[in-house]
C-alpha cells in the first residue's frame, strides 16, 4: 500500500522520478529501447541529464524500474482479486484475468514496449536486475498456483499439477494480449477478448459434473 505520510521532499522526489519514467516510456515507444538515448529522455522530461542520473544509473536502470513499478501495480490488482475467498476458485481465476485487463487498459503503451523487448531482456539488463523481474513474475504465478490448487482439491478443476495449470494460465494471458497491443483499434475490447480466452481455457480444464 502506498504511503500517505510522505514529506514534501519525498513527494517531490517521487514526482520527478515518475515524470522521468513517463518521458522515458514515451521515447522507448517512439524510438525503441535500443534507439533511445539518455539525451532524448532528458529533452522529453525537461530535466537535465545530471538530474536524471541522480535517480537512475542509466537507460538499463530506467527500464528495470519502469517494469518493476508496473509489475507492482499489476501484482496489487491480482492480489485483490485472489483475496476474494468468498468466491470459488474459477471465479477468482476469472477475477485475476479481469485484473490483468484493468492493468492493460491503463498501460497499453508500456505493454507494447515490454512485449517487444521481453525476448531480449536478458541482454538488456544485468543478471541482478533480471532476477528482480523474474522473482516478481514468479510471485504472480504462485498466486495463480494457489487458486488452481484449491480448485483441484475441490474437484472444480481436473487433477493436473497446479503449477502446470498456473504456468499455462500465465502464458495464455501473456501471449493473448499481443493481438490487442499490435492493433490500432481504439474500440478493441481487451476485456471481451480475455473473457473469450478464459472460456476456451476453462472449457479444457473444468472437471465433468
Amino acid at each position: 500500500m502506498a504511503r500517505t505520510d510522505l514529506s514534501r521532499k519525498e513527494r517531490e522526489h517521487k514526482r520527478r522520478r515518475e515524470e522521468i519514467l513517463e518521458a522515458a516510456l514515451s521515447i522507448f515507444a517512439e524510438k525503441g529501447y535500443y534507439g533511445a538515448t539518455m539525451a532524448q529522455i532528458s529533452q522529453k522530461s525537461e530535466y537535465p541529464l545530471g538530474t536524471i542520473y541522480k535517480y537512475f544509473s542509466g537507460k538499463e536502470q530506467i527500464f528495470h524500474d519502469m517494469v518493476m513499478d508496473r509489475g507492482i501495480q499489476l501484482s496489487h490488482y491480482i492480489a485483490e482479486a485472489a483475496a476474494r475467498t468468498d468466491l470459488e476458485p474459477k471465479e477468482r481465476a476469472y477475477g485475476c484475468l479481469m485484473a490483468n485487463a484493468r492493468f492493460l487498459k491503463g498501460n497499453k503503451e508500456f505493454v507494447r514496449v515490454y512485449i517487444s523487448l521481453r525476448s531480449s531482456i536478458d541482454t538488456i539488463l544485468s543478471p541482478e536486475l533480471q532476477s528482480n523481474i523474474n522473482r516478481m513474475h514468479q510471485k504472480m504465478v504462485d498466486v495463480y498456483t494457489d487458486i488452481f490448487q484449491e480448485g483441484v482439491d475441490k474437484g472444480v478443476f481436473k487433477p493436473y499439477p497446479a503449477e502446470d495449470l498456473s504456468s499455462l494460465f500465465y502464458g495464455v494471458i501473456f501471449s493473448s494480449i499481443w493481438p490487442w497491443v499490435s492493433e490500432n483499434k481504439v474500440t478493441y475490447d481487451i476485456e471481451a477478448w480475455l473473457e473469450r480466452v478464459f472460456e476456451l481455457l476453462t472449457g479444457g480444464v473444468l472437471a465433468s459434473r
